[in-house]
């Protein structure tokens, strides 16, 4: 999807044409959080360009996905699959984000990045930001806390994922994927947007958001089934996720949704919308295709990668066809961004 917007925009405005030059901001979860990185990684060789396209960055979850979500026997039975340890080792996605981004700090990104996770430590939430890595550490914190992290930190901490990961380790902390109460960060990154102060102050009605979801299943399960779950009910997969992860995701990413929706396309005394509508603009667009059957998180087969996630993405696209054309048409009209005038 973000492959195919970024295309729109080099149709209408030049082949060098990348998507953190037409946005200020990116937010991203867990998946989110890594795309978000890697599209504001700047480019060695030219440090005020990006480093890889959105094409390229879709070919590295084909790539690399199959190796990150591969399980030795040994750690199948260390594990006993998953039920005493987290399902994979992190040092696979590790490797991933260092060779294909290289050892480049938050600082360095070329817009501002909201990053998610959430420390189990201090059970609260934590942002991996880019404004804030270039502020100086107060006083208070020094010798104890570094802002300014490699990326990979920032990387690390969003994708792990309770029971596939195991928490990265920073500063005491013990950070574990943003899902589990920002798995749609687009509430989060209005919020961040609203902050900004001086010459770059916006309110509401300056702001456009485009958030794009990783497709949804969703399984209902009727009153008599849910109630005879015991803690073994509430965690076993079923289909394709345990129902309290399912619940927990789907639900925080729904509630945002509805949020957004309400904060920047809903005029003030408006009848409620319908499902339907939410997300369909002016202000705010949710892009989210629904799965026809369901696919685990950690599923890189090539059936999923090579076959049911793209037909999926293109069917999307055809049917938010209309949306994707206005979207790269506002933004084209709108211009492409100044240089950011904190990079040399």
């Amino acid at each position: 999807m973000i492959a195919d917007l970024e295309r729109r925009l080099r149709e209408r405005a030049g082949e060098r044409v990348r998507i953190s030059d037409y946005f200020h901001l990116f937010a991203g979860t867990s998946t989110g959080g890594l795309i978000a990185l890697a599209l504001t990684a700047p480019d060695p060789a030219d440090p005020a360009r990006p480093r890889v396209s959105a094409a390229e960055l879709a070919a590295f979850y084909v790539q690399d996905g199959p190796r990150i979500f591969r399980r030795t026997l040994g750690r199948k039975l260390r594990t006993l699959w998953g039920y005493a340890g987290p399902k994979y080792s992190i040092e696979p996605l590790a490797e991933a984000v260092r060779r294909r981004l290289g050892d480049v700090m938050l600082a360095d990104a070329l817009r501002e990045v909201v990053v998610a996770s959430y420390d189990m430590a201090g059970r609260e939430p934590y942002f991996f930001k880019r404004w804030r890595a270039r502020e100086p550490v107060p006083p208070a914190d020094q010798g104890r806390e570094e802002r300014n992290r490699p990326i990979a930190d920032a990387a690390m901490a969003t994708a792990s994922a309770p029971t596939y990961f195991p928490a990265h380790d920073l500063d005491g902390r013990a950070l574990v994927d943003g899902g589990v109460f920002a798995n749609n960060p687009s509430v989060a990154a209005i919020a961040e947007a609203l902050k900004r102060t001086g010459a770059g102050r916006v309110g509401t009605d300056g702001l456009l958001v485009v958030s794009i979801g990783t497709g949804v299943h969703e399984r209902g399960f009727d009153a008599a089934t849910v109630s005879g779950w015991g803690k073994i009910g509430w965690i076993l997969p079923h289909g394709a996720e345990p129902p309290i992860l399912g619940a927990v995701l789907d639900g925080a990413s729904d509630g945002a949704d509805h949020w957004a929706h309400m904060l920047l396309n809903h005029d003030p005394g408006a009848p409620a919308p319908g499902r339907g509508e939410v997300g369909r603009g002016p202000r705010y667009f949710r892009l989210q295709v629904r799965l026809e059957q369901a696919i685990a998180l950690d599923d890189a087969g090539e059936e999923a990668l090579a076959g049911k996630l793209p037909a999926a993405a293109a069917a999307l696209i055809s049917e938010r066809e209309p949306e994707l054309e206005e979207i790269a048409d506002r933004l084209v009209a709108a211009g492409p961004l100044a240089p950011d005038p904190h990079r040399p």
